[in-house]
């Protein structure tokens, strides 16, 4: 308990600190945006973006309390608007760059920048857009096309349970595919077909049974080889932008919205599952000897969701809501990184207090896997993040400072307190 008050008043010094700084010089921030023609149709925009946290170590174990740096996120995005109808954007950048944990979305040995997005988009009518490339416009629910620019919570919900293929059939939330999305009065729509085959992180196949499916036939069977992703989503009030996947996570008061949708990843033969269980899958089998051994079946995901975001009074105070309900099915006790068979609630709460810059806000979500004995990072159980927001100047320079409780089902619970300095240009 000594430890975090004396890391809450050091949280306090720094915001005092910045708070000094800005009465000396206001800080404003411009988009690095440039028209390429006199109109200005036609535009090139650079974002660059920076996330450096400070996380403790875990305080439910008994290892001796410590403090780590990590840049969360480092990323330069680049957008062009090159023609009325043709949009292109990459994205480029790193993750968890840290003393044990360099590159990837959980860390890697390998080359730390990588490619997140590149995709083009041709345009036909408000109501119709057709695009291409490594994209990330992902179906199931609001959160799985997260924004980390405009983020009310320290990051994206931990577990990561919105994003079903996660480092199995994509890098980092992100597949290679097509997409289809517009706009139709109040109705928004996105569908993505995609191709499953970018990363290699599979359960091991030796562990079929029965009764364990294990997602990846594609690598064996000649079946299995799309994803169809799509979200369906009615705005009841306000309407939002839908020129980029990346959603808004707090409007700040700027606007009023409220929206529901109904979100799906399906993938069509995407698990195996063993035809006899008196004839295991052995290390030694090849593909053909497997193909023998097992059939496929169906993965299908599927999510309901709210978001409520509004201003209060006429103070600068602001409400943001959202509850998401979502259901997993990858065949009898199968998972993926990012979850299992079951069913999983989240919802966040937060609140911009009038006349000031701070925003609390409470996080919360639950996982029920069918399959007791999964025990990986998204094992079952509930997470409790309770933190706040301090914005110097809006989503663009933001503390952020959070206390993050996990308590699982299996295994060692985890509690943690967090601190992170936000940027983007």
């Amino acid at each position: 308990m000594k430890k975090r008050i004396i890391l809450s008043f050091l949280v306090l010094l720094l915001l005092e600190g910045f708070s000094q700084e800005k009465k000396k010089l206001e800080l404003k921030f411009k988009p690095l945006k440039f028209n390429i023609t006199e109109d200005g149709s036609q535009w090139v925009r650079f974002i660059l973006w920076n996330q450096v946290q400070m996380n403790s170590s875990n305080l439910d174990s008994e290892a001796r309390f410590t403090l780590k740096p990590n840049i969360r996120r480092s990323r330069l995005l680049l957008l062009g608007q090159v023609t009325k109808n043709m949009f292109t954007y990459i994205h480029l950048g790193v993750n968890n760059v840290n003393t044990s944990s360099i590159g990837g979305s959980s860390g890697s040995d390998g080359t730390q920048y990588f490619l997140h997005d590149a995709a083009i988009e041709y345009k036909f009518s408000e109501a119709f857009a057709v695009g291409g490339g490594l994209h990330y416009w992902n179906g199931m629910a609001r959160l799985a096309s997260w924004a980390g620019l405009t983020s009310m919570t320290y990051d994206i919900p931990n577990p990561v349970i919105f994003v079903p293929g996660l480092n199995t059939t994509d890098q980092f939330a992100r597949h290679v595919g097509l997409y289809v999305k517009g706009k139709i009065n109040k109705l928004e729509y996105r569908v993505a077909f995609n191709d499953p085959s970018l990363t290699g992180a599979r359960e091991n196949i030796t562990n079929l049974a029965e009764n364990n499916a294990v997602y990846g036939a594609w690598d064996y069977h000649d079946k299995g080889r799309t994803i169809i992703a799509g979200n369906i989503k009615y705005n009841f009030l306000g309407a939002e932008g839908n020129l980029l996947p990346y959603v808004v996570g707090t409007y700040l008061g700027k606007k009023k919205t409220l929206s529901a949708s109904f979100g799906f990843f399906n993938h069509a033969n995407g698990v195996l599952t063993l035809n006899n269980n008196a004839n295991p899958v052995l290390i030694g089998d090849d593909t053909a000897t497997i193909v023998s051994k097992t059939s496929t079946d169906d993965v299908f995901n599927y999510s309901l969701d709210v978001n409520y975001d509004t201003p209060l009074g006429n103070q600068g105070g602001a409400l943001t809501a959202y509850g998401a309900y979502l259901s997993y099915d990858y065949g009898e006790n199968g998972s993926s990184l990012s979850g299992a068979t079951g069913t999983a609630f989240y919802g966040h709460l937060g609140y911009l207090i009038p006349k000031t810059k701070l925003q609390p806000y409470v996080a919360y979500q639950k996982r029920n896997w069918d399959d007791d004995t999964f025990v990986g990072s998204q094992r079952s159980g509930s997470t409790t993040n309770l933190g706040a927001n301090y914005y110097f100047v809006g989503h663009n320079l933001k503390l952020t400072f959070e206390y993050l409780k996990s308590n699982f089902d299996a295994g060692q619970d985890v509690s943690q307190l967090r601190l992170q300095l936000h940027m983007f240009l």
